[in-house]
């Protein structure tokens, strides 16, 4: 990249004025990592819009990594690096009298992510973006993280993890890309003007989701990716006559409810209020993500679905988005009235999973209790692709019945969503050669053997190959 030191120089200080009121010499250490930060965007705008141009004007398949956490850590020196102008910048800002070290300090980590499987997303995204790969991230914009750790006395003490405290100079809000995500509701049945079933929800709980986009700078190249994370809100969360009635609290209860859903990264889930949140949040994330894609393929090339597959591929990483897997048969089948096995052809062309796990009992499961009154729709469709594998199962294995039962999708009192995911993608991996390994010969053999090996690759061997 081409660096200009002076028009770096007067935007740092134009972002100071209009957003702050300030000069560098009245700027606190968060007011120049803010300018710092607005400034470098800056520079990363016209790569990135070059790169979504790109692949507008020149269609090709383009990965989307769905996720729950992406572990990004902190974006200004991450970002120089792979501008390759770190060394410029902090030159400037040492000829300004400011401190690099001070400045990149006062960026606090993204509360986007916890462990491994947040660290392996975010790895993911900078290496497609490197290697000039069309590949995008989806996930949850968390208000807060996981928490915030202190010793105190001795002990640990946990305080919330208010990251956004501040503005993120690094994201950019796209309210005219907002959807409407459903929760709960009762189950209808009609037919169309043209006389075709429909199935469709009423008086569900809706839930308005806002993108907010961050930039994924490859190192060393031009390319810029997305990454995609998506904020709850209530369409209609205040009620005006009941704060006039002085019902303060209950004025704001759908907002407070709505806002809950991307509240916080990994609430408590031992109760039942706290396993209905986190399964709001997987399907928030998923739904959201879903309608984006559709919404753009089919304003650019109309609903000719069996394209869609050409263009997509979605990865899972782990159990937690694979409610993909039925939320896009129910876009398809509700919305715009592709047959069962249409919509189910396209679902087997598009998703893959990741496995995290080589425990069993670790593998996610739903109740379905919690599930069905949730997601009543989507229950329904998980319940019909069940129904169909399960004839498979039979004819496979026509006296197993223990196979049967154990392989079943759905079964003593909960829906595992590791099945759903083998069963309905085309490539399954673990995140690593040997953890591959591990689930062919261990706690997915039974799986391997019913979808072999077809192919292997570099990093991973898949239990199921795309079979192009």
């Amino acid at each position: 990249m081409k660096f200009d030191a002076e028009k770096f120089r007067e935007n740092l200080s134009a972002r100071l004025r209009r957003q702050y009121g300030k000069d560098i010499s009245q700027a606190n250490s968060h007011d120049l990592f803010d300018a710092v930060s607005a400034s470098v965007q800056e520079l990363i705008m016209p790569a990135w819009m070059a790169t979504r141009n790109q692949y507008e004007k020149k269609p090709v398949k383009q990965l989307y990594y769905l996720s729950a956490e992406f572990l990004m850590g902190r974006a200004l020196s991450n970002n120089l690096i792979n501008l390759g102008i770190k060394n410029e910048v902090k030159k400037v800002l040492d000829d300004m009298n400011i401190n690099y070290n001070l400045v990149e300090d006062e960026e606090p980590d993204a509360g986007l992510g916890n462990g491994g499987l947040g660290r392996l997303a975010a790895c993911f995204l900078d290496s497609l973006a490197t290697l000039d790969y069309p590949g995008h991230g989806y996930g949850i914009r968390y208000q807060y993280g996981m928490f915030e750790q202190k010793i105190e006395n001795g002990y640990q003490v946990e305080y919330p993890d208010n990251w956004l405290k501040h503005r993120d100079p690094w994201e950019i809000k796209r309210s005219d890309l907002a959807v409407t995500v459903k929760f709960g509701g009762e189950i209808k049945y009609g037919k169309t003007p043209d006389g075709q079933d429909r199935f469709y929800i009423e008086n569900a709980e809706e839930v308005t989701a806002t993108p907010y986009d961050l930039a994924i700078v490859g190192y060393d190249t031009n390319t810029v990716n997305t990454l995609r994370l998506w904020q709850a809100s209530s369409p209609d969360g205040f009620d005006l006559q009941l704060f006039n009635d002085m019902r303060y609290n209950e004025a704001v209860v759908r907002q407070n409810s709505a806002e809950n859903v991307t509240r916080v990264l990994y609430p408590n889930d031992n109760g039942p209020q706290g396993k209905v949140l986190r399964l709001k949040q997987q399907y928030f994330f998923c739904s959201a993500s879903l309608q984006d894609l559709v919404h753009h393929f089919v304003s650019n090339y109309g609903t000719d679905f069996s394209k869609f597959p050409d263009l997509h591929v979605i990865q899972l990483n782990d159990t937690h988005p694979v409610v993909a897997i039925p939320e896009l048969m129910r876009i398809l089948l509700d919305e715009y009235g592709v047959g069962w096995n249409d919509a189910w052809a396209i679902v087997q062309k598009t998703f893959a999973y990741t496995n995290h796990t080589i425990l069993a009992e670790a593998l996610e499961k739903w109740d379905i209790q919690i599930f069905q009154s949730l997601l009543p729709r989507i229950y329904q469709i998980v319940e019909e692709i069940n129904r169909r594998f399960m004839i498979e199962l039979r004819a496979k294995y026509p006296t197993d019945y223990s196979k049967q039962n154990h392989m079943s999708i759905i079964h003593d009192g909960k829906v595992y969503m590791a099945w759903l995911a083998i069963h309905a993608g085309f490539s399954v991996n673990g995140v690593a050669a040997l953890h591959t390994e591990l689930l062919k010969n261990q706690e997915l053999k039974d799986w391997y053997a019913l979808y072999p090996k077809n192919s292997t690759t570099r990093r991973t061997v898949s239990l199921r190959d795309a079979g192009s």
